[in-house]
């Protein structure tokens, strides 16, 4: 039996093409890299509350949550990047390929220039303790040094992000994965020795989580381009702006749907906290970490599609993409059970996990785990559809749907929290994004068996 089971391991990682066998390969890689990240994600968090108490802890996510915003300023690059990147390394252009490299850092790094120095201007006119609607005077040098550090660290990461770009686009997002785990693992490190020799401070908490991550990227993109993307490397020599008509093209659209996904999601933890508070926002962080887990997992098993369907769709390969979209939706099934049982199992894992290792016990109710709960399976849904859609470079859909998402997500979040609290706020995604988990599986598979007309093929 054992012998079978080998035989079919071996089969399954050596027999098919190669675009299937390296995808194989990244998500087999991927789940033990990601399986270590979630672990160690996990830990942080009793330790994180423990150290600064579960209101500065409130604080800090809804501060990054904030921050986290002004990667919209990529306008889309990154992704636009990624296809182009793609599409040149599946014709053999690696000159092309450095072009777009280079291309891409340095128009990264001008914005980045003029981000910074738009909020050395602005940050002096703002008034951070109503912004967050915090009135403990206590945490208002905390905050304040926290903002500074939060935009140096966002940077940094701007800067340094395109190397996960460039592994993703030559269907390695394993390599991505292995480089968000060693960063969690450093800042682990770091917050574990706050957590036993320093006092209390968002301070220290922002340095070392925000920094440790920074040197990891350093490090890894010195690497790569030193080693197995040398012939990729950035150069100024190889700038081209003439490129970012290009770029810029696919990379607004997709700039659109990153500002979408960043309204739905990210503005959850700041709406919580005006309108119930840090232990609130705690509460929601601790209940999504634990379903999103399905997340992380969907993200470990999709990721690797988006440039295999950019490959596939410029080889004009559609029975290999309709055979991978239908394992995607048996995987799907299977999450939704375990997301069922996570949720019935939810009260005791939240006891065992944070409430037993902290002194001030935080409750969960079950309506919020339920309703992050059905969150999280609406993400994995729409991302299986949505990613090889993005491969495929086909979303003038998506552009439309992302406008209307916009538009809607925070009166539906308000109105659905003054009827049900944080709960309610929690479920203004799944409603937002009601539409767009109807027509992604249609226009996928209108796409893959060639029958996209109209809108469907833009």
């Amino acid at each position: 039996m054992i012998e079978a089971l080998r035989d079919k391991i071996r089969v399954f990682f050596t027999e098919g093409n190669e675009r299937s066998l390296l995808t194989k390969k990244n998500i087999a890689s991927s789940f033990g890299i990601k399986g270590i990240t979630i672990l160690t994600s996990f830990v942080l968090v009793p330790m994180t509350i423990d150290y600064v108490n579960a209101e500065r802890n409130g604080i800090w996510l809804t501060l990054y949550s904030m921050i986290y915003w002004l990667n919209l300023f990529d306008i889309g690059l990154g992704s636009g990047m990624k296809n182009k990147l793609a599409e040149a390394k599946a014709h053999g252009e690696d000159d092309l390929a450095q072009k777009y490299v280079s291309s891409t850092y340095a128009i990264i790094f001008l914005i980045c220039a003029a981000i910074f120095a738009l909020f050395c201007l602005i940050n002096p006119h703002l008034d951070w303790m109503k912004i967050l609607k915090t009135a403990n005077v206590a945490y208002a040098g905390e905050i304040s040094a926290l903002v500074w550090i939060f935009i140096a660290v966002f940077c940094f990461n701007f800067i340094l992000n395109p190397i996960k770009v460039v592994v993703a686009a030559d269907q390695r997002p394993a390599i991505g994965s292995l480089i968000d785990m060693i960063g969690y693992l450093l800042t682990l490190a770091g917050v574990f020795i706050l957590w036993k020799t320093a006092k209390p401070s968002l301070i220290y908490l922002g340095l070392v989580s925000g920094f440790a991550p920074i040197l990891v990227y350093a490090g890894a993109s010195i690497f790569l381009f030193c080693g197995r993307y040398k012939k990729w490397r950035p150069s100024f020599r190889k700038v081209d702006f003439r490129l970012s008509g290009s770029l810029m093209t696919l990379g607004v659209k997709f700039f659109i749907a990153t500002v979408a996904m960043i309204v739905v999601t990210q503005t959850l933890p700041t709406l919580i906290q005006r309108l119930s508070g840090g232990v609130e926002v705690t509460n929601y962080n601790n209940a999504f970490r634990l379903f999103s887990v399905a997340v992380n997992v969907m993200a470990i098993v999709i990721l690797p599609y988006w440039s295999s369907f950019t490959d596939a769709y410029t080889k004009q390969d559609f029975a290999w993409m309709q055979n991978s979209m239908k394992n995607l939706y048996r995987f799907f099934i299977g999450l939704l059970v375990v997301q069922a049982v996570l949720l019935v199992l939810s009260p005791l894992i939240y006891f065992v996990w944070v409430n037993y290792w902290i002194d001030e016990p935080l409750k969960v109710s079950f309506g919020m785990s339920a309703a992050v709960c059905l969150l999280t399976c609406v993400l994995c849904w729409t991302n299986i559809c949505i990613y090889p859609i993005n491969g495929i470079g086909k979303i003038k859909l998506q552009v439309i749907s992302s406008i209307a998402e916009i538009i809607l997500m925070i009166p539906v979040a308000l109105w659905l929290g003054k009827m049900w609290g944080t709960t309610g706020t929690i479920l203004a995604p799944c409603v937002v994004y009601l539409p767009r988990s109807i027509w992604a599986p249609i226009q996928i598979n209108k796409l893959i068996k060639q029958k996209a007309r109209g809108i469907w093929g833009e």
